[in-house]
């Protein structure tokens, strides 16, 4: 049997290494793609283009000014004489958004009396406008606190001391960073096995290894072995990528590649359950199309699982993309280790196990 299985694998290995499709995709996903995706994904705004309205002209007011322009965040655009003036800037979506500094606006804040400022948003891009907003309001109380700490206003009420742990620059690209890297890792477990074993079919091989001495089970395991190996493989460029973009590196890697292991068979058993269903590569590689974009949005990349409606959470507990970026964003960003990510080991393990007897049974009926 160890003979028989031996061959099987260096034939799936030399078939999978010799494609130049095959060898292409693996670069593709796990450097290329994690690069740019990380880079143009990225969920921190920049550049935003601010209008002015300044009805004060005092220094006060200016140094307000030259506080929200500070950051990269904001880039002053243009001064108006009133927002009506800058209406139709704002139509032709040349600016996101516009501060009105009333009168007596540096009188009243050095004065330490509660002085307002008038905001004005683009909210064609939701996302845009309440980052924006944000940013505002979070300059302005900077620049309050800094300039006037000791002032009455300043002091009264509740003063939260907020700290940010594990990403304290607040910046996405960490994230989009590990959840990338978890995405290709995920994407090729699943289209590898499922086109290995997809294109036997198809092809007629298939038929004639059954008149072999060949086992139902060892053809089995050399289906799924070299897409598990290739792709944990094809992790340490990714690993080399995300290292290159600053993003840091806080738990065991000897922990992560176990934890990663276990993803990884999880999303090889989508593969082989997608190819014991379907009989032609084109079949193959729309199913797995069509499971993957749902498995992703409900990974957590794109929107934070808490904010789904109830049933979608509990759908999420069953796409291994959701417990993969768990670990590796649980590993690289805060250091987690076995006693805070077993539970989604258990989770993976699971989805592994179950789909690999339905792929076996189904399997071993058309053997």
């Amino acid at each position: 049997m160890w003979g028989r299985l031996y061959g099987l694998i260096g034939k799936e290995f030399a078939q999978m290494l010799r494609d130049p499709v095959v060898l292409f995709l693996i670069f593709w996903l796990t450097t290329l793609e994690v690069a740019m995706c990380t880079m143009a994904i990225g969920m921190d705004v920049k550049n935003l283009k601010l209008g002015l309205v300044d009805n004060d002209r005092t220094e006060v007011s200016r140094a307000f000014v030259r506080e929200l322009t500070s950051a990269d965040t904001f880039v002053l655009a243009g001064a108006f004489a009133s927002p009506r003036d800058a209406e139709r800037r704002f139509r032709r979506g040349q600016l996101d958004a516009l501060v009105e500094v009333p009168p007596n606006f540096g009188a009243r804040v050095t004065g330490g009396r509660r002085a307002t400022v008038g905001v004005v948003v683009d909210g064609s891009n939701a996302d845009v406008a309440a980052r924006a907003r944000a940013y505002i309001v979070e300059m302005t109380s900077r620049f309050a606190a800094a300039r006037y700490a000791g002032a009455t206003v300043m002091a009264k009420g509740v003063q939260p001391a907020v700290r940010v742990w594990y990403n304290p620059n607040l910046t996405n690209t960490n994230f989009v960073a590990l959840a990338m890297i978890a995405q290709a890792g995920f994407m090729l477990a699943v289209v590898l096995p499922a086109a290995g074993l997809v294109r036997e079919k198809q092809s007629g091989t298939l038929e004639q290894i059954r008149v072999t001495p060949i086992r139902a089970h060892e053809m089995f395991i050399a289906k799924v072995l070299p897409p598990v190996v290739v792709s944990t493989g094809a992790l340490f460029p990714s690993l080399l990528v995300a290292r290159l973009l600053g993003v840091p590196v806080s738990g065991d890697l000897l922990t992560f590649v176990a934890l990663n292991l276990i993803f990884l068979l999880s999303a090889v058993s989508i593969g082989v359950f997608v190819a014991c269903v379907t009989s032609t590569l084109q079949q193959a590689l729309l199913t797995s199309f069509f499971g993957l974009f749902p498995l992703l949005f409900l990974s957590g990349s794109v929107t934070p699982i808490e904010s789904m409606p109830r049933w979608l959470q509990m759908g999420a507990e069953a796409s291994p993309l959701r417990h993969g970026i768990a670990i590796i964003t649980g590993l690289f960003l805060k250091g987690a280790g076995w006693s805070e990510l077993w539970p989604h080991a258990v989770a993976l393990a699971l989805i592994g196990v179950s789909l690999f007897s339905a792929s076996w049974w189904l399997f071993r009926r058309q053997w």
